[in-house]
């Protein structure tokens, strides 16, 4: 009998991307795991910025801050440089307010755009702009005494423009992707997507408008050329998403049937174009086809464009855009949608956006690619799970993040991530999370599975903590053999098993496998408990069955 020894000295290759193989530091899965945490989480999660990153297995908190007033889940989060207040724009049409800076926020309904199902939203010029079915209303001055006006884009407010179409977008984890998205260009444009759905030459074609506008009495209030159908895309293309590539505007458009019905079959893939919004030409000047029919969100972050595609039956990428007609593919998963537009984003060299998981549980979760140190080189890891209670017990499909925004919580510091999410509970459930010290949110971490080639014997694991174990502290340790086809949970790691000084925890377990086998840990207790690297696994190799 052979002795074998496996050694888990790092995480900082990311998740692998299949279950058995890995490069160095890579592992199967995870939910809510930061290595860009301290070794005490709670810390930095408390605000204690300069803790250095650990790299190691920190689990991440985060706390509900909404309240009675969020009546359906929130499609856009927005912040404005003229307060310290986050904005939520709801797909009931709700505008909500909320003092994130707060230890405990405070949550203000502002009011409801005409009609509003949180069809696109963008902060612009004083002002914030909320795209409705067929219209758009605006929120503002935000530097004086703001109130919600409707119908600014039909009325004189903007120049008495036509009414907008109103295609309709997929829905997945019932979520029903936006289809007016708004962004902000760096011509001083708010440049708005919309489909032609009526009955006359351009019928089924994707178009973009912008809005623009001056100082008045105050800044943004007066129109200064807003512009309708500045260019059209082609025939049967609906714009989903719209982000910046320098001077150019990229529109992320799918495919459409004409009268703007998503259920009708349209053959095609989603296509990135590319528009010169310097010289303002009638049409896009690039196309470039995606290699699958669905898109949704679009994401410039530090220079680089990234792209998320995929299709509505399980199966999500993320690519970066290279230049001329060609993307990158960074990472593929099996399962979950492709995100909506208002549920990407990004700080210092990190990229995040909201994710479904099935593997290894069902969690309602956010995944990101990079660390806050460019130095190590960008890895993919799901680094937080949402207070979204239900998913565990929920089939597939029903819970999502539904949107992301970096906000900051202090003056210059503590920019943290805020995430919106529902469920697919009989009586559906919506809420905002923001992080905080510490919570009883659930945390998973499965290793690589490790094949040994011939019966094996488990017999030892050793591991430890970041902290001392405490009154708060379970952390669940469990060994899946043969392909996952039995789990052994062993001791459980809390103060009932372990003295209250314990750090060094070491696990004696006789578990049989043929085949192969994984590692896992899930943290279930309100103290945010890392544990470090390495974990050591010691095991033997046993003769074969006599035949």
């Amino acid at each position: 009998m052979a002795k074998f020894v496996i050694k888990i000295e790092s995480i900082l290759g990311g998740m692998a991307p299949n279950l058995f193989r890995g490069g160095p530091g890579q592992f199967a899965a995870s939910i809510g795991i930061d290595p860009d945490l301290g070794v005490d989480p709670d810390t930095v999660q408390s605000g204690n910025l300069g803790v250095k990153a650990a790299g190691v297995l920190s689990p991440s908190s985060y706390a509900d801050i909404s309240g009675a007033g969020l009546s359906g889940y929130v499609k856009w989060l927005l912040t404005c440089p003229q307060n310290e207040l986050l904005y939520a724009y709801a797909s009931d049409g709700e505008l909500i307010s909320y003092s994130v800076v707060d230890s405990t926020p405070t949550e203000s309904v502002i009011g409801t755009p005409t009609s509003g199902e949180g069809n696109g939203a963008a902060y612009y010029n004083n002002y914030i702009y909320l795209a409705t079915p067929t219209n758009i209303s605006r929120y503002g001055p935000l530097d004086g005494t703001p109130t919600l006006v409707n119908t600014v884009w039909t009325g004189t407010t903007l120049g008495s423009q036509l009414a907008l179409g109103n295609p309709t977008f997929p829905t997945q984890a019932g979520i029903l992707y936006p289809n007016h998205p708004m962004h902000v260009h760096s011509d001083n444009k708010l440049y708005v997507g919309d489909f032609e759905t009526a009955d006359n030459a351009n019928q089924g074609r994707g178009k973009i408008h912008w809005i623009r506008t001056e100082q008045g009495t105050d800044e943004g209030d007066t129109n200064s050329g807003t512009t309708q159908n500045a260019f059209y895309l082609p025939y049967s293309y609906a714009p989903i998403a719209i982000a910046s590539w320098g001077n150019d505007l990229a529109v992320l458009a799918i495919p459409l049937h004409a009268t703007g019905v998503s259920s009708a079959v349209v053959q095609g893939r989603a296509v990135l174009f590319l528009w010169d919004a310097i010289n303002a030409p009638a049409l896009p000047y690039r196309a470039i086809p995606l290699i699958d029919p669905f898109a949704s969100a679009l994401l410039n972050h530090n220079g680089d464009l990234y792209v998320w595609s995929g299709n509505l039956n399980n199966g999500v990428r993320l690519s970066k855009y290279l230049g001329g007609h060609k993307l990158q593919q960074i990472a593929f998963f099996e399962e979950g949608y492709p995100p909506p537009a208002g549920a990407v984003d990004g700080i210092g060299n990190r990229i995040i956006w909201g994710a479904q998981t099935t593997y290894p549980e069902n969690s309602a979760s956010v995944y990101a690619y990079g660390y806050k140190d460019a130095n190590i080189p960008p890895a993919l890891h799901n680094i937080m799970t949402t207070t979204e209670t239900t998913a565990a017990s929920l089939g597939s499909n029903s819970f999502a993040v539904t949107a992301v925004k970096y906000a900051q919580q202090a003056s210059f510091i503590l920019q943290r991530a805020i995430v919106a999410w529902k469920d697919g509970a009989a009586t559906q459930n919506f809420g905002i999370d923001r992080q905080i010290g510490s919570s009883a949110e659930l945390a998973v971490w499965r290793s690589l599975t490790y094949s040994v080639g011939r019966p094996f014997k488990i017999n030892k694991i050793v591991l430890t903590l970041g902290e001392a174990v405490d009154g708060s502290t379970i952390i669940t340790p469990s060994i899946r053999v043969d392909d996952d086809a039995t789990a052994t949970n062993l001791t459980t790691i809390n103060s009932t098993n372990y003295a209250a000084n314990q750090r060094r925890i070491t696990l004696y377990p006789t578990i049989y496998g043929n085949t192969n086998f994984n590692f896992q840990l899930r943290w279930t207790g309100t103290n945010s408990v890392s544990v470090t690297l390495p974990i050591i696994i010691e095991g033997e190799t046993l003769e074969d069955a006599t035949q």
